[in-house]
């Protein structure tokens, strides 16, 4: 016999195996004894590829008994044994056994997903239910002899190999052969005393638990755990001093997160949710737990009135500034004595050139040594024009580009924006930036909080505890007749100012002289063209008398302009590129009426003739237009006359739904009329004061109405406590209900609590959807007391394609100007780069038109706060079994969305999702995507035919290299270095060359890392205008640049740490759901 077949001495080496041993010993018992032999195995460890490895020579034996238990702990792990404690061996094991157990389950979890692996899984799970096995546990103490026992005096073969894959071949192992009786015996009567001892183990319930059947909805639960477990942040505690909601707490809760881990956070709740008592309570926690001085920056209308009462209400201390006050320095301290710093109505902040951005990234700039300011930026409609104006505002915070590299895999956030606009430029809130606006947004909208939040309370101005409750928002569509009211003018100004094809006969020289220098140095005038273009057109739409009025100041400018040119000088503007770094019609409108402190430039640097003759002919034009306007009476006005309508049936139906007394239907009567220009408030209240004293169906409005265009504080603040004397929370003495009608520009659209109307009409074209979701935003809020509340929109029923055309068609040229100079962001109000965000106003505005609600009730959403809350019910349901759900499980469901498999895998502690589409096997990667495809709910059906399963594993094959590819990409240096514009390599290069005086080298190097960076096309405009200042010396050139760029807080780029090279077996899957389309 040989003594192959009785292995004597074991080693895993050079093809001697345990598990060659073993199959050779026991096909020999069965060939000698022609009778199934029986086996005992003893071991500390097993995993399902050991079997795999014996499973032929198993399935054949009589019988077999395996023995499990915990190898003991190592002694220099264990904890001191405390004196008396006859426990302590106990419970070493307990905890040993504890351990054992969770090893079995990582074991289990690394079965791969493969048809292979699985097959050779529930092969072994067949098996442990054949009866052939018994399974038991040893519990009295550790078991750290390893040995397997054949039949009677057959032999055994005992030492250090547990019965796993290692085990029984690659560990370097000593295990040894006995077959003489003697020792047989002995070993078989160890083992048999050891089996008495112990208790039946269901080792195949936890191989099962992988191939059970789970709900589709439990798989989509666990992604989220996966996502946000380390996310969970417990509620919040209320500080009893403030009365807060739970979701007001929660925000508070997140926000706090994101400003320890980035110092700063962007709330962006959408309007009427409470965001001032989120920064109000995070004020109050940094000034009276933390000891320090905060700063709140606001709109002046805010600050004298939302943000003055809240202060007043809850005495905390906070120096609260305006816009204006803080650009021009009026601060109560030191700039470096803030720590905290909250602005109100943050997208006033979005635009990095202006001069109100340069004064916010002064304030942030800290000394060195000392830690960085907190900055929470509070904005509903954060994304107005572009989704650079979210970058923009990030940026306050973000100062590193990789920021995002270690938690989100995200190299450059600003090739991640990129990207996003890449996919879709008309798509403001797209899923690519899902990550980046989760890790530092708080978000919620209305639905959300109407379907998680549900009889949620808050405490009203009367201090009554109350349900809160949203309003059912209406969209009211109110035609009116554009032609008859200017016939032929359209006509003319589309002709004159924006044709279809070749150069328009109003060329706006005047505001663009630098045209015409001998030696054009162009700097982005035309875009400013773009600009006077789209605000004419504005103008014209909105009422006759703005567009007069606008034409007057204009005309009056050129009549300037040329009279200069005649005394031999040219009147440039610096306003003019200020301006056009702005998005605000307010402020462009003062371009164009009111240029102060003109700059004079000599004749003799400029075509003078040619600028002279183009000023003089736009003038022509300017005046026949303003001759054509004037004609126009406002008893002639179509529009008006459509206003007077839709006011009737307002106070018709205030009237016909009654109400519990007369104050219930004056609330109802209320309405606010917005426009986005002062002179079209004027022309509409003369009128309306005119109709409502001669009209019998508006007897209700006499003598009360009131406007309001940005005035004094103190006239806009009566006008407020006058038209909503309760929910604007009016003090004694100023608290009489005095107007029913409202009419106002935008400086009511922000921040004010007119929750007691019901009503807005916008008179103007929504150009701008955002602007509506603000003024809406006004009455649509919490506790508000009507049911409904309606949004009326006027339309020029005719002329409407036609003027969103005109507009579009400014918007292209402006695209071309922009890509001649390298602008990569917004450039015109109410716009991103010219024509394709506009594609998303345009189905906004045809939405309005249809009536359509979407936009007030779901506008914006950025962040997983829907995700988080979902995982949070889900585990107060399922809470311990969730989390314990094995790797590799999978179920499946139809679905609407998409079809396809979808996967859920880790490296490390990095979550990766992979969505592989049926049919084209198209990859889709994007998180917010992928979510979107397995959205389900709790009763979702399980749907996975056999079909969709076997597909399953040729997807996570796509999938899995999908992950590689990405993940090895990043172990590449070259891969992850950043991608440096021209112009920084220059400036840093002149700066090496030309040390700037006055700075020492330690800061010069500070000064030239930061430089040598990823920043966006705008940083590098700022930065290029400094550089081609014609008259410094170099010298000079390097301080202004130095200068330039501490203001603009540049910071050191840290580039991010090569990832280290892996195989694809070490890409975890989690879980998988196959989605099937509804057929």
């Amino acid at each position: 016999m040989s003594m192959n077949n009785r292995p004597e001495f074991i080693d895993n080496t050079n093809g001697n195996t345990l598990a060659e041993g073993l199959n050779t010993h026991l096909s020999w018992l069965r060939d000698t004894h022609n009778n199934p032999s029986e086996l005992s195995i003893a071991t500390g460890y097993f995993n399902p590829g050991a079997y795999a490895l014996l499973s032929e020579e198993l399935n054949q034996l009589n019988g077999i008994r395996l023995l499990l238990g915990a190898d003991p702990t190592p002694s220099y792990t264990l904890p001191p044994r405390p004196p008396g404690d006859s426990r302590f061996d106990s419970n070493m094991v307990n905890k040993a056994l504890s351990d054992w157990a969770q090893g079995l389950e990582n074991d289990r979890n690394l079965i791969g997903f493969t048809l292979q692996e699985d097959q050779n899984a529930q092969d072994l799970i067949r098996f442990l239910k054949t009866g052939k096995i018994e399974v038991r546990q040893y519990q009295k103490a550790f078991l750290h002899g390893k040995a397997f026992i054949f039949n009677e005096n057959e032999g055994f073969i005992a030492g250090s190999s547990n019965f796993t894959t290692a085990g029984l071949t690659t560990n370097m192992e000593l295990d040894l052969g006995r077959y003489d009786p003697t020792p047989v015996a002995v070993v078989k009567n160890w083992f048999d005393n050891l089996w008495e001892e112990s208790v039946p183990f269901d080792l195949a319930s936890i191989y099962e638990s992988r191939y059970a059947e789970y709900d589709p909805y439990l798989i989509y639960l666990r992604v989220l755990w996966e996502l946000y477990q380390n996310e969970l942040e417990a509620e919040a505690e209320n500080s009893g001093r403030i009365p807060l909601t739970t979701f007001q707490n929660d925000g508070i809760s997140r926000a706090k997160i994101i400003l320890e881990k980035y110092n700063g956070a962007l709330i962006a709740d959408g309007v009427g949710l409470g965001k001032t008592f989120i920064g109000g309570e995070l004020i109050r926690q940094a000034v009276e737990n933390q000891r320090q001085r905060a700063l709140l920056i606001c709109p002046a209308a805010l600050r004298d009135g939302t943000w003055a009462r809240w202060i007043s209400n809850y005495q905390v201390y906070v120096e609260c500034r305006s816009y204006e006050e803080f650009m021009a320095g009026q601060l109560g301290a030191d700039i470096n004595d803030y720590s905290i710093v909250v602005i109100d109505e943050a997208q006033a902040f979005r635009n990095p050139g202006t001069n109100r951005a340069a004064a916010l990234r002064r304030l942030l700039q800290v000394k060195p040594g000392t830690p960085p300011k907190k900055l929470v930026l509070m904005s509903a409609t954060p994304v107005n024009n572009s989704l650079w104006d979210l970058y923009n505002m990030l940026s306050y915070f973000i100062k590193q580009d990789a920021a995002f590299s270690n938690s989100k895999g995200i190299i450059s956030m600003q090739d991640k924006f990129k990207e996003a606009q890449a996919q879709d430029p008309a798509d403001l809130s797209p899923d690519a930036l899902f990550d980046i606006l989760d890790e530092v947004t708080v978000r919620r909208t209305r639905s959300f909080i109407k379907k998680y939040y549900t009889n949620e309370t808050t405490t009203g101005s009367d201090g009554v505890e109350i349900t809160i409750k949203f309003p059912t928002p209406h969209v009211n569509r109110i035609d009116y007749d554009l032609e008859t009211m200017m016939p032929d003018l359209l006509d003319d100004f589309e002709r004159n100012v924006m044709p279809e094809s070749g150069v328009p006969a109003l060329s706006l020289a005047r505001y663009c002289p630098e045209e015409y220098r001998l030696e054009k140095d162009t700097i982005g005038e035309p875009s400013m063209i773009g600009l006077l273009r789209s605000a004419l057109l504005k103008r014209l739409e909105s009422s006759p008398y703005a567009f007069a009025n606008t034409l007057r100041r204009m005309i009056a400018d050129h009549q300037t302009f040329l009279e200069a040119l005649e005394e031999g000088w040219v009147l440039t503007t610096e306003e003019i590129h200020e301006f056009q770094a702005t998005d605000n019609d307010e402020e462009l409108e003062d371009l164009i009426e009111y240029i102060d402190n003109p700059e004079e430039a000599s004749i003799k640097g400029f075509h003078s003739d040619k600028l002279a003759e183009a000023v003089r002919i736009d003038m022509g034009i300017l005046t026949d237009f303003l001759a054509r306007s004037e004609t126009i009476l406002r008893d002639q006005d179509t529009k008006l006359q459509a206003l007077v309508e839709a006011l009737k049936k307002i106070s018709q139906k205030a009237s016909e739904d009654g109400g519990l007394n007369a104050k219930d239907t004056r609330d109802n009567r209320k309405v606010i009329i917005f426009s986005y220009f002062a002179d079209t408030v004027e022309w509409i209240e003369k009128y309306l004061i005119d109709v409502i004293d001669t009209d019998p169906a508006l007897m209700d409005y006499k003598n009360r109405l009131v406007s309001v265009t940005g005035s004094t504080a103190d006239n806009r603040q009566k006008a407020v406590f006058g038209f909503a004397p309760i929910s604007s929370e009016a003090p004694p003495g100023q608290a009489e209900d005095l107007y029913d009608i409202l009419v106002t520009t935008d400086t009511l659209s922000e921040g004010q609590n007119l929750q007691q109307c019901r009503n807005i009409i916008n008179y103007d074209l929504p150009w701008n959807p955002m602007r509506l979701v603000q003024r809406h935003g006004r009455i649509d809020r919490i506790a508000s007391t009507h049911e409904n509340v309606y949004m009326g929109c006027i339309f020029p029923d005719v002329e409407l394609e036609r003027l969103l055309v005109l507009e579009a068609r400014i918007r292209n040229k402006l695209q071309q100007a922009a890509a001649t100079i390298g602008v990569e962001s917004a450039v015109i109000p109410d716009s991103a780069v010219a024509d394709v965000v506009f594609t998303e106003t345009l189905e906004e505005i045809e939405a309005l038109r249809r009536e359509e609600t979407d936009l007030f009730e779901n506008s914006g959403a950025y962040s997983g706060e829907e995700y988080r809350q979902e995982l949070r019910h889900g585990l107060e349901k399922n809470g311990e079994f969730l989390k314990r759900l094995p790797w590799g499980v999978g179920s499946g469901f139809v679905s609407g969305n998409a079809e396809g498999h979808f996967f859920c895998s880790k490296i490390g502690d990095r979550v990766y999702l992979r969505f592989v589409h049926s049919n084209t096997n198209e990859i889709t990667s994007n998180r917010l995507q992928c979510l979107k495809f397995i959205d389900c709910e709790n009763d979702t059906e399980r749907y996975l035919p056999e079909s969709l399963q076997m597909s399953a594993y040729h997807a996570w094959e796509i999938a899995r290299q999908s992950i590689h590819d990405e993940w090895q990409l990043l172990t590449d240096p070259i891969n992850i270095q950043p991608r440096i514009r021209p112009l920084f390599l220059q400036i840093a290069e002149h700066l090496r060359t030309y040390p700037p005086r006055d700075v020492q080298q330690n800061q010069l190097d500070i000064i030239l890392s930061s430089i040598e960076a990823p920043y966006p096309r705008r940083i590098e405009s700022i930065l290029r205008i400094v550089m081609k200042e014609p008259h410094q010396t170099p010298h000079e050139k390097s301080d202004a640049l130095c200068s330039k760029i501490l203001e603009l807080s540049l910071q050191p780029y840290d580039t991010p740490e090569p990832l280290q090279p892996i195989e694809k077996e070490e890409i975890t899957l989690i879980c998988w759901l196959a989605v099937s389309k509804k057929s």
